[in-house]
């Protein structure tokens, strides 16, 4: 009997793959053009989880423009791409997280700001809500401080900061990404990926009962100028994720075999590069919200 499917990361772990991560964060900076959401203040002290650091890039930069006094901590469930202590800045460190099972006791409520990215091949069923719980709980609530023994002033909870691929709503033009698309939703049926939480996530994050309130939502398409860049990205994930197609499709004969897909890649990557090519990409979501109790 064969066993089942129940890989959650669908790619390698591999140099490849943080190479791919490390584009993937200069289109996001691009597209966003900061790191840490500018209504976000920074201060002395503050404490940062990166969740699902992968390679820890985005926690690195981040670390360089705070204050010596604040910490910043990369969390991922594996340490595959982290890299080598002796390239820790100061004032990062890098630590294991299963973000979707039980939070430590010793995380609650500790950090100013939680920052996630790239969660939608990891969200199943269309539920983000466990992972929307657990940050809020990682998340300091709102308190009172009394400044120079004048009135009591609200101290504003947590932070929650978010960019994602809304994979539901990709843009496809032409013969050869229409066959790709095709073949994703088929992988998606068998591994129970739903992208339509994407297209609705504050709906999620306010709908959480998590005590989490919008503060900006953007559901804002990339600049002509960030297209390729994107094209480029996610069809380097594709090529590596066929790697589990092979095990997927002995559970799920709908799928593509590996060779098939690797071969419509490839047809896909020289439609793209001919005038007026052929396109697939995905249309970004950013989203900051607050924790308010």
């Amino acid at each position: 009997m064969t066993a089942p499917f129940s890989a959650t990361y669908l790619l390698k772990r591999d140099r490849v793959e943080a190479i791919r991560l490390g584009s993937q964060h200069l289109l996001w900076q691009l597209h966003m053009k900061h790191l840490l959401h500018p209504d976000i203040a920074v201060k002395d002290d503050m404490a940062i989880a990166d969740i699902g650091a992968g390679t820890g890039i985005w926690a690195v930069e981040l670390a360089a423009q705070l204050p010596p006094s604040a910490r910043v901590v990369a969390y991922d469930i594996t340490d595959a791409h982290f890299p080598a202590p002796e390239y820790w800045a100061s004032n990062v460190r890098f630590d294991h997280l299963d973000s979707l099972g039980d939070i430590p006791e010793s995380l609650v409520g500790q950090f100013d700001v939680v920052h996630l990215r790239m969660w939608a091949f990891i969200i199943r069923d269309n539920d983000p809500g466990p992972l929307i719980q657990n940050v809020a709980k990682m998340l300091s609530r709102s308190s009172y401080v009394l400044p120079m023994r004048q009135n009591c002033k609200q101290k504003p909870g947590g932070y929650l900061q978010w960019e994602d691929a809304r994979f539901g709503s990709s843009v496809v033009r032409g013969d050869a990404a229409l066959q790709i698309r095709q073949m994703m939703d088929r992988m998606g049926s068998a591994t129970k990926h739903n992208f339509q939480w994407l297209d609705e996530l504050d709906q999620h994050v306010k709908g959480a009962e998590a005590g989490l309130h919008i503060v900006d939502c953007q559901y804002k398409p990339w600049s002509t100028q960030l297209i390729q860049l994107c094209m480029d990205t996610f069809l380097v994930a594709l090529e590596n994720s066929s790697a589990a197609l092979d095990r997927l499709k002995q559970v799920a004969p709908s799928v593509p075999s590996s060779d098939d897909f690797k071969n419509a890649l490839e047809t896909l990557h020289e439609e793209i590069r001919k005038p007026d090519g052929n396109q697939l990409y995905w249309l970004p979501v950013t989203l900051l919200a607050r924790k308010n109790d």
